[in-house]
């Protein structure tokens, strides 16, 4: 069976202190391959405007849908790169992507694989995903870092811009020596909200 593979171009803006120009090569899975073309390009775009923010990130990754959960990443001993996303249609006929908030996880996982000094595991995944996401690309409450249930009902940009902060804080504070970085960052989240 043939896959096919498309490669994508970027431009990014002068201002990011990646290279101005990466290629990203996505295979698709039989059920992506299903899906109609716009939505592929929509997906495409996604990843396009999150990769600069993830450089350990392989260029070549595979995409496939799933069901279950919002999104998935596995990553072989050879570094092959599979990203497993919910992508669906919805009964008004319009299409529920994953949020690149779901997504830039996703990558931060990668990240902990690819990488000596970001420590392993869900909440630390949060915490170092949102410190280096600009705040518009924080489109979600955190995965698993604890929020408060407005938060998680209704994010707002200033919820973004917020947890964006207290993330970068708190990376400092663990470069200082502070072992409960993610709790701190609950906590100051909580009472700033």
């Amino acid at each position: 069976m043939r896959l096919r593979v498309l490669r994508v171009r970027m431009s990014l803006s002068g201002n990011e202190p990646y290279p101005a120009r990466m290629t990203l090569e996505i295979v698709w899975t039989r059920t992506a391959l299903a899906l109609p073309d716009e939505v592929r390009r929509e997906l495409v775009s996604r990843l396009e405007e999150l990769h600069p923010h993830f450089p350990e990130m392989k260029t070549r990754m595979k995409i496939g849908i799933t069901r279950a959960l919002d999104g998935l990443v596995f990553q072989s001993n050879e570094g092959v790169v599979k990203l497993m996303l919910e992508v669906r249609k919805r009964r008004d006929g319009s299409w529920k992507y994953p949020t690149y908030w779901t997504m830039a996880h996703e990558f931060m996982h990668l990240a902990q694989f690819n990488t000596k000094g970001i420590p392993s595991g869900e909440r630390a995944c949060d915490v170092y995903a949102l410190a280096r996401l600009p705040p518009r690309f924080i489109d979600d409450s955190p995965s698993y870092l604890v929020v408060p249930p407005a938060a998680r009902k209704r994010w707002r940009r200033k919820d973004a811009a917020l947890a964006h902060r207290l993330a970068v804080s708190a990376l400092k504070k663990r470069d200082a020596g502070l072992k409960r970085y993610a709790v701190w960052w609950e906590q100051e989240f909580e009472r700033l909200f």
